[in-house]
């Protein structure tokens, strides 16, 4: 019998004293009775551990060896459970629980995306929502492949999606759809134009017929490359393509206030508690949820979360709301200026479709209520832009 069958069906640990204890355990054997652990803390006494179903025969075939049981001590489940049935709210608890791991892993408690780099997760999370598919469905409703059909439908940047289902935890696996960058319509009569007044600097012509080089300057609008090439006996008609580069000069003119409502010193704070289950939300405040404009709110999640690092929409929500007063300061000059060189150069690099700023010379001032900074910055960027040729045509540009 294994250590785990006894604990289960239960044992009995015996101390016996004799002038014999050699014979009781003898008797035990021929008798048939089953006996282990034996120890021998005297010569005159030895203890062992019997079934508990065997307890009073043990015990009358050690008094006919002429010994004395002076200790039993009994272990096991079947000693366990009359105790356990005298604590009604423990034997609740583990009802329930027994009825939580049997009906819980039936829904869906958590849900994780994975194999997503461009659709945001809580976009696959919001449409599966409307599809039925969140916190709470029950697993059986949920068919892959209906999901991924309609799923699919609604979101066209993917090109695959399953759901996997252990116990509470769905898994959403998705693939996105691969984009390839919109293929160029060569039948289209286009010239490249200048989109600048520049210096002319670097051409790379694909298709078409060049009107310039590098070292002319062009002004704005003018045709770089023409759709139009002059053969011996033919014109050939073609999409100008191409990369040509240039070094343009810009001027650049901009403000910023002076002055700048900034936070004084607290004055005062206000914490306030919710419970969200689910999309169920249980406020413990009275009034309209509404802070003041003077306030700084800062809203803290706890979720629950699970081993394994998957978080439920079960939670607590705090929200401190921080009272501070208000003054107005002067914006340091070099603060001011720091702000408009960097919001100039990033204006103008954004107007470009590929190149660089290679010097600037700028300047700012104080004029009444305003920073004003003013600027000239010479650029290294691709000047080529398409046209289409019908329309150069008609204004008589090529």
């Amino acid at each position: 019998m294994t250590g785990r069958m006894r604990r289960l069906l239960g044992s009995v640990c015996l101390t016996v004293t004799a002038a014999a204890p050699e014979q009781v355990l003898n008797r035990l054997v021929r008798e048939g009775v089953f006996f282990w652990d034996l120890q021998r803390p005297d010569p005159f006494t030895c203890r062992f551990s019997v079934r508990r179903r065997d307890r009073q025969r043990a015990e009358e075939l050690a008094e006919r060896s002429f010994g004395t049981v002076v200790e039993a001590r009994e272990t096991g489940l079947p000693l366990l459970v009359p105790k356990l049935l005298r604590r009604k709210f423990l034997i609740c608890a583990l009802g329930l629980v027994a009825v939580m791991m049997t009906v819980l892993p039936g829904f869906v408690w958590c849900i994780h995306v994975e194999g997503n780099d461009k659709v945001p997760a809580e976009k696959i999370l919001q449409e599966l929502e409307k599809l039925g598919v969140g916190f709470g469905t029950r697993g059986g409703d949920i068919v892959s492949q209906d999901l991924k059909n309609q799923m699919l439908n609604i979101i066209p940047e993917l090109e695959w999606l399953t759901v996997n289902r252990s116990g509470g935890l769905a898994t959403v696996v998705v693939r996105e759809r691969l984009t390839a960058d919109e293929p160029i319509d060569r039948r289209e009569i286009c010239n490249l134009v200048s989109a600048e007044d520049c210096l002319i600097t670097q051409m790379e012509v694909l298709s078409g017929h060049a009107l310039c080089e590098p070292g002319d300057v062009v002004q704005k609008g003018q045709v770089l490359v023409s759709a139009y090439q002059e053969l011996e006996i033919s014109t050939q008609v073609t999409r100008a393509l191409g990369e040509i580069y240039g070094n343009t000069w810009h001027d650049q003119d901009a403000v910023t206030p002076a002055e700048a409502v900034c936070k004084g010193e607290v004055t005062g704070e206000q914490r306030r508690y919710a419970v969200e289950i689910g999309k169920k939300r249980i406020n413990f405040y009275g009034d309209s949820g509404i802070w003041g404009t003077g306030c700084d709110k800062i809203v803290v999640n706890h979720p629950l979360t699970l081993p394994g690092g998957y978080t439920l929409p079960i939670g607590w929500i705090e929200e401190i709301a921080v009272e501070r007063e208000t003054e107005t300061a002067t914006v340091p000059p070099a603060e001011a200026a720091d702000i408009l060189r960097t919001g100039a150069a990033g204006a103008l690099k954004q107007s470009m479709i590929a190149g660089q700023i290679l010097e600037d010379r700028t300047a700012v001032r104080r004029e009444g209520a305003v920073y004003r900074l003013t600027g000239d910055y010479a650029c290294h960027e691709m000047v080529a832009r398409p046209v289409p040729a019908i329309q150069w045509e008609s204004e008589g540009t090529t």
